[in-house]
C-alpha cells in the first residue's frame, strides 16, 4: 500500500508538538516545586503564600460571584413558581368567592319572592297562585322600548293553567293569559293596546276602563279611560282593578295616576297610569288559576280559566 506523504508529515507535526506541551508541563511542575522549596528553605513560605493568595483571589472572587449568581437565577425562577402558585390559588379563591356570592343573591332573590308570594297567600287565602318564570318577552313593534307587552311563560295546562287566567306579581297586576300549551303559556300584559281592564280609583271610586295605549307605550304608562268629564280624579291617585267583567279579581294594584287631561268632544276625563308593576324588568309572575270574585256584592267561584 503507497504511503501519504502529507498524512505523514501532519501525523509527525501532531506528535511533536504533543511532546513539546509535555514537556513544557514538567518544566512547569518542576520549577513550581523548585521555587517553593526554595522560598520554604530561606524562610520565604509566608510570602510565598502571600503571593499565591493574592494571585489566586480575584479567580476565587469571581468564581464565587458567578456562584452566587447562577444560584440567585435559579432561586429566581423557583420564587417566580412560587408567585405563579400563589397567584394561580388567589384566582381560584376569589373566583369560589364570586360564586358564592352570586349564589347568595340568588338565594335573596328567591327568599324575597317567596316571602312575596307568602304574603299575598295570607292577605288573599282565595287565591289559588301559580308560580311561573319568564321565558321571554317583547314589545309591540319595537316603538316600547324595554317594556313588555307580550310574555311567555314556564308553566302550561300541565300546571292547571287556562286562557284567561289573570297574571300578577308583588306590585300589581301584570295581564292575562290569553294562549296555553302543555308546558308553556303566552301572556298579554296591561301595557298591550287589545288589554282592557275594569279599574276603579281608590281615593273617589272613579271607574273606568285601564287600557294599553300606543301614545303612552314609549313612556312605559297605561291610560284610564271612560271616566265622565265631571269624574273626581287627581294626580297621585292610586288605581286597583275593580272587580267587573269576567277575568280579574277586585283589588289587584294596577298604578298611579301621573296626568289627567279632559276631552271636550265626547265630554270624558282620561288619565295617565304609570304601572306599578315594572315592565321592563320582569323574570318571575304569579298566575291567579282560581280566586273568589265578589261583583256589586254577588259571590260565585272562578277557576279553571272559565
Amino acid at each position: 500500500m503507497k504511503e501519504n506523504p502529507i498524512f505523514d508529515r501532519v501525523f509527525r507535526e501532531v506528535s511533536r508538538i504533543k511532546q513539546r506541551f509535555f514537556i513544557a508541563c514538567l518544566g512547569l511542575a518542576l520549577a513550581v516545586a523548585l521555587f517553593t522549596g526554595v522560598f520554604a528553605v530561606m524562610g520565604w513560605g509566608s510570602l510565598l503564600r502571600d503571593v499565591g493568595s493574592a494571585i489566586i483571589y480575584p479567580f476565587q472572587w469571581g468564581g464565587d460571584k458567578i456562584g452566587d449568581g447562577v444560584s440567585g437565577f435559579f432561586s429566581y425562577f423557583a420564587d417566580l413558581d412560587d408567585l405563579q402558585s400563589q397567584l394561580e390559588s388567589v384566582k381560584a379563591e376569589n373566583e369560589s368567592l364570586k360564586n358564592q356570592l352570586v349564589d347568595a343573591e340568588i338565594m335573596a332573590d328567591e327568599n324575597a319572592w317567596l316571602y312575596h308570594y307568602l304574603s299575598i297567600k295570607e292577605e288573599r287565602e282565595d287565591y289559588t297562585l301559580c308560580a311561573a318564570s319568564v321565558i321571554s318577552s317583547s314589545s309591540a313593534s319595537g316603538e316600547g322600548g324595554d317594556y313588555a307587552t307580550e310574555l311567555t311563560l314556564n308553566r302550561g295546562s300541565s300546571s292547571g293553567v287556562a286562557a284567561g287566567m289573570p297574571v300578577i306579581t308583588p306590585s300589581g297586576l301584570v295581564g292575562v293569559v290569553v294562549e296555553v300549551n302543555l308546558n308553556h303559556c303566552r301572556v298579554m300584559t296591561l301595557l298591550d293596546t287589545s288589554v282592557s281592564v275594569g279599574a276603579v280609583t281608590t281615593r273617589a271610586s272613579e271607574n273606568g276602563l285601564c287600557e294599553g295605549d300606543y301614545a303612552r307605550l314609549h313612556e312605559g304608562n297605561a291610560a284610564l279611560k271612560n271616566l265622565p268629564e265631571e269624574a273626581d280624579v287627581e294626580v297621585g291617585d292610586i288605581v286597583v282593578t275593580s272587580g267587573r267583567g269576567s277575568v280579574y279579581p277586585y283589588g289587584i294594584p294596577i298604578g298611579r295616576v301621573t296626568e289627567v287631561t279632559a276631552n271636550a268632544f265626547v265630554r270624558t276625563t282620561e288619565a295617565a297610569v304609570q304601572p306599578f308593576t315594572d315592565f321592563s324588568d320582569l323574570t318571575q309572575v304569579m298566575i291567579v288559576t282560581k280566586y273568589i270574585h265578589y261583583v256589586d256584592g254577588y259571590e260565585n267561584t272562578r277557576g279553571e280559566g272559565s
